[in-house]
This record gives C-alpha cells, structure tokens and sequence, in this order.
C-alpha cells in the first residue's frame, strides 16, 4: 500500500460558534502550515468553518447565508495545490440546513457530502439540521452539487489527486467508503469519561474492515458552554494504530499527522481535571473574564474548582509556550511578567494571585478546620484569599423576620431549613460583588451527586455563570481530592502540579457546614450509595425495586429497609427538585450519566413525586 501518512494531515481547531472569520482564519493558518510541511491533504473538523453548536440559529437564512460567504472567501483565500477537507452548515434547495464536508482541490470544490444519521435522538442537531435526501441539492457560487440519498446509501468517494478518499460521519457511512484508499473522519467528539477507548477501538475496527487508513479530524476545546471536545487525532491503518495526539489539548490550532506518535493517556482522575480546567480556560477566553472568582469553603467542591483553575493556568503555559500564553492573557488584561524558574512556581506566584480571588465566609456555626483547610489550599495554588464573617449578616435577616412574629422566634427544631439557606444565601452577594468589580467569572460548587437530590440552595451556593464539577458524583471528586494530595496532578509525560495541601480538605468529612454538627451524609446517605442508586438508574435503566434487589448483596452492612429507605428518598428528591437543576448554572459534561436539564436528563418540573413509581417500595 502507498505510503499516505507523508502527505495527509489534520487540522484541528478549537472554535466559537458564529465567529466565521476567527474560525476560517485558524483553518487558512494550519492550511498554509500543511503547505509549508509538504502536505497534500489535510482534513479539518466537522462544522468547523461556523462552530459545531449554533442551536436552533443554524436553521434560519442569515446563519446559512453567512455560511456560504464565508466558505466561498475561504476556497479563495487557500493555498495553492492543496486538497481541503473542511465542515460547514449549508442550506439545501429543498429549503433544510445540513451539516456538511466540503472537499476543495487547488481552489475548486470537488464534492459536497453531509451527515446521512445524526444516530441518537438526544443530539442537539436534529433541531437544526436535516439528514441528507437524494432530491437535495447544494448550491455553492455557479455549480450544484447533489447530496447522497441515506437510503440508497450512495458513495462517499471523492478522488483527490488519484487518490480515492472517503468521508465518514459515523457508522451510517460504512456502506458509502468501501473501496477508498483513505477514510478521513470529521468529527467533533467531546470528552466523555470511559468514551476514549471504545472510540478508539471502532476506528482501529474500521480500518480493519476495509483494510485502509483512517484519520480523524476533531474539534478542541469547550466551544460553546456544556461540551469539551477531545480534540484527540488519531490515525489508524490496517486496524494497527499509528498515531494518537494527547487528549484535551490547550493549543487554539494543531496540526496533526503520524510524526505525533502514540501519546500515552494520562491517568483517569488527571485526565477529569484536564477537562474541567480546560472547559474553565475556555469560558474565561470566550467571555473575555478577567480570571475566576470562588467562595472557598474549605471543602471538597470548591477545593477541587480552585485545583482546576491553577491546573489550566499551568497546562495553557505548557501547551501554548511562553509567547503564546502571554499573547493570550494579556489580552485578557493580565500582566504577564518574564518567565523566570520553573513554570510551576511562575504560575502559583506571579500568575494566580491575579486569576483567582478566593473568599472564605466564615458563619456562627463555621469551625477553625475549615478556615484552616481554605487558607492553606489557596496559599499552595498562589490564588488571592481574603476571609470575611457572614455572622452579622445572618443575624440582621433572623431579627428582621423575628420582628414579625416576636412572640415566636426561629429556632433549629422547627425551622432547620430556613436558618440553613440564609446562610447560604447572605454568602452570595458578596462574592457576586468581588465577581463583578473585578470582571471575574463566578464559578459554582455544585456536584452531580447534590444536584440530583437538591442538596444546594438556589441563590446560595447555586449563585454563578458556571459549574465546573457539576457533572462529576461526589463520591468521584472526593477520591479525586485524596488522590491530589498524595499524587499531585499529571500536566503531562515532563510536567506535575503540586497541591500537597489538599490533604486539608481530603482528611474531612463533606459537610455544608450550615447547622452544628451537620455531615452530608448524616442528611442524605452514604455518596457511594447514591451515586450507585443514580448509575443504576440513569445507565442500566433500572427501576427503583429492581436497585434495591441490586444493592442487597452489594452493600450488606445495610438492611433490605435502609436500602428501599435510601432509594425512595433518592426518588422522592430526584422527582422534588427539578427545578434547581433547570436552574443551574451551566456544567460541563464529564460522566455518562448527565443529569444536564437541558440535553441529559429531561424530567417534568411538575409531577407527583415519584409516589406511583415507589408504591412498590413504600407499600
């Protein structure tokens, strides 16, 4: 077989929805550096020319019209005797969008394909775009090109310098791309946790079956709010891999070809908070915020948010190099002084007091450990911690509703939830206050494992722009904690982040530290059982008797009753608390089993909680 790997590459692109010239501008860029390198070909990702989500905006004539301006000035402005490969979103003469490959030769289009299956039924794009028909027809400047029937399955084969390469979507394609040479996939698959291997496998599979080579072209990055695109390349030939780039690249552009080699994955909690702090850099870029603002409990949620931010801070640096970081903070209105040392110590100490303010708000019923457990995790990341008491704040809002009724003070035994969520709630404004004076991006605490039974007050600790572990299940992010502290973090193969001082935290019992005494777990139950009751439910589809029946002989130190007990208050908060999650700020998707309101799990606001679907339980 003819040695392709010379004169293919990829070209992968992190990119912001709408911005047609910014984007077609990181594609004509690695389109000239493929020139320079002696490429012929190079594959660039799926709707990479407009964004890969545009929402319900791609289906309407101004989206589709810039479209096409922007794909008709980007075939001009391409180097000479290079075949492109590159997405975009056009509109069709039946009156649809589709979701589109554009194959160019020396400037010319040679063919237009488009996604025949979007497969599952949850994918946002079905809202926008329409799976290709044979009576449609594209129209691009003076030549029509007629899209293939998803029926008949017509050939997905453009020959490219007498090489014939096929175009795959997904496994819809299989059919269409029998007999190419080269099988270019343009993708845009977002970070899932457990998703690398299996998509690895179908292609090493793909190629295996039709004895060809594949490469893939994806997205990088989190585009626009929810996914992290992987951004992970790989090339795969005879059903042997050749080639596999890092996950979760923090570079704005990369070319991709056989010369990256196999890069080895980093280990699975490592690799949770690369995405996480790759979804934060992200945000703080395409808003344009000047760095993160926390409240900083001293616990285990916002400890690991804090984590995140100094990890990406020290990622970008590696990834983008000096020159490249300081272009992009400084625009940000950072200052971004000489590298002097190592570039761990350069971030903690020069860039992260300007990045990250970090407030404790210490109430009555707050303890030293927590204090503790807060300054001394902020002083190890370098972020800038002040510390304040809510104390009077609470009073003030508990003699006020006191003078209403004098004769019939609050107290804990009767009004527990109140006194607890003006806690929560007097700590909003004030780390709002710091988030706007300095334009700071508010982050959230909020973790999977609280969101699906409502374990967080709305307009408390709810309160902020983004979530960044809202998708990770407690019982996952408290040994992701124990591990940092004793492990540090992975940047990549030559480089570490130290958060020795985690150990503060990861030695505590979770509490919300909102009444005396309180434990999460003492009013919930044990986060391992309720992030299982939740797999099983949300991945295995089981039904409420049927979890029970599984947890028996899985936890025996409880009895059969504390297991219906568990899983009927599950239910009964699961079904309660809705609205919160419709609520919340936005997260980024990290596990399989996504409670997101808006693309996870969909569930009526209102319903009867849950009563029919545990009568078998609470009879």
């Amino acid at each position: 077989m003819f040695d392709y790997y010379t004169i293919f590459a990829s070209g992968l692109i992190n990119t912001v929805p709408l911005d047609f010239s910014g984007n077609a501008g990181k594609l004509l860029k690695l389109a000239q550096k493929a020139k320079e390198g002696n490429y012929k070909f190079i594959a660039f990702p799926e709707l990479s020319l407009c964004g890969f989500n545009c929402g319900d905006l791609a289906a309407t004539r101004e989206f589709a019209a810039a479209n096409l301006k922007a794909l008709l000035s980007f075939k001009e402005q391409l180097p000479d005797s290079l075949t492109v490969g590159v997405g975009a979103a056009l509109k069709a003469n039946d009156g649809n969008s589709y979701d589109c490959y554009v194959v160019l030769d020396n400037k010319n289009i040679l063919d237009v394909f488009a996604v025949r299956d979007f497969q599952e039924n949850t994918d946002a794009r079905r809202r926008a775009y329409s799976e290709n028909c044979g009576n449609a027809e594209i129209t691009i400047g003076s030549e029509s090109f007629k899209l293939k029937d998803s029926s008949s399955c017509g050939s997905n084969i453009v020959s490219c310098q007498g090489i014939n390469v096929g175009i795959y979507f997904n496994s819809a394609d299989l059919a269409s791309v029998v007999g190419a040479d080269v099988i270019v996939a343009p993708s845009a698959v977002r970070y899932e946790l457990d998703a690398q291997e299996p998509y690895e496998k179908s292609l090493l599979d793909l190629s295996a079956k039709l004895n060809c080579m594949v490469l893939t072209a994806n997205l990088m990055g989190c585009e626009s709010g929810s996914d992290i695109f992987d951004g992970c390349f790989y090339l795969c030939n005879q059903g042997k891999l050749m080639a596999r780039s890092e996950l979760l690249p923090f570079e704005r552009t990369k070319l991709a070809n056989k010369d990256l080699g196999i890069v080895e994955r980093l280990p699975e909690f490592d690799t949770i908070v690369r995405a996480v702090s790759l979804g934060l850099f992200d945000w703080m870029t395409k808003t344009y915020s000047h760095g993160y603002a926390l409240s900083l409990s001293g616990g285990a949620d916002s400890g690991l948010c804090a984590t995140c931010v100094c990890y990406g801070q020290l990622a970008a640096l590696k990834s983008l190099g000096y020159e490249g970081y300081y272009d992009l903070m400084t625009s940000l209105g950072f200052e971004v002084p000489k590298l002097e040392g190592d570039l761990e110590s350069f971030i903690k100490n020069k860039m992260m007091p300007q990045v990250l303010t970090t407030v404790y708000q210490g109430s009555e019923v707050s303890g030293s450990v927590t204090r503790t457990a807060a300054l001394k995790l902020a002083k190890n990341i370098g972020a800038q911690h002040y510390e304040w008491s809510i104390a009077s704040l609470v009073r003030d809002y508990v003699n006020i509703i006191n003078g209403t009724t004098p004769d019939d003070p609050l107290n804990w035994e009767r009004d527990d939830l109140t006194l607890q969520n003006i806690q929560a709630r007097v700590r909003s404004p004030g780390i709002w206050m710091i988030a706007n004076r300095y334009n700071k991006l508010l982050m959230t605490t909020c973790n999977s494992s609280e969101d699906a039974v409502g374990y967080c007050t709305m307009d408390g600790d709810t309160s902020g722009g983004v979530a960044p572990i809202g998708d990770i299940a407690k019982s996952r992010i408290l040994k992701i904690n124990a591990y940092i502290a004793k492990e540090g973090l992975k940047i990549d193969s030559s480089l570490h982040l130290e958060v020795n001082d985690m150990s503060y935290i990861s030695a505590q019992a979770p509490t919300a530290e909102l009444k005396p005494g309180q434990t999460d777990e003492r009013d919930l139950m044990p986060y391992v059982l309720l992030d299982r009751i939740h797999n099983l439910h949300q991945l295995e589809k089981q039904t409420p008797a049927e979890i029970v029946k599984s947890l028996i002989p899985e936890y025996p130190q409880y009895d059969e009753q504390a297991l219906r007990d568990f899983v009927v208050k599950y239910f009964t908060r699961l079904a309660r608390n809705q609205w919160k999650r419709e609520r919340g700020a936005t997260t980024f998707h990290i596990e399989k089993a996504d409670l997101n309101a808006k693309n996870g799990f969909v569930f009526p606001l209102l319903n009867d909680g849950y009563k029919s679907l545990l009568a078998d339980l609470v009879k």
